[in-house]
């Protein structure tokens, strides 16, 4: 909610688990992410001055963390697959 102003239900097992530090003068941080299927419909609404945005999966973007981008399309395409295998 935080980042998007969405207000979902998150899936239950965490999208990702890592320990990071978002500033060079901060102690690493143990963080979990969480994912909620939505539609490109749902309206978006961030943090002053941090507008949020839909990126298309095969679209490049800017990031601190740029190894995040690869984490991020495997698991949608793990999700894909898992939800491919449900339906059968």
């Amino acid at each position: 909610m935080e980042e998007t102003g969405l207000h979902v239900e998150l899936l239950e097992v965490p999208a990702a688990v890592c320990v990071r530090s978002y500033r060079s003068d901060w102690s690493p941080t143990l963080g979990l992410s969480y994912a909620a299927i939505v539609g490109l419909d749902a309206p978006l609404s961030g943090e002053s001055g941090q507008p949020p945005r839909w990126f298309a999966l095969d679209e490049e973007w800017g990031s601190v963390f740029p190894e995040d981008r690869d984490r991020i399309r495997a698991y949608v395409a793990r999700l894909v697959a898992a939800r491919a295998v449900g339906a059968h």
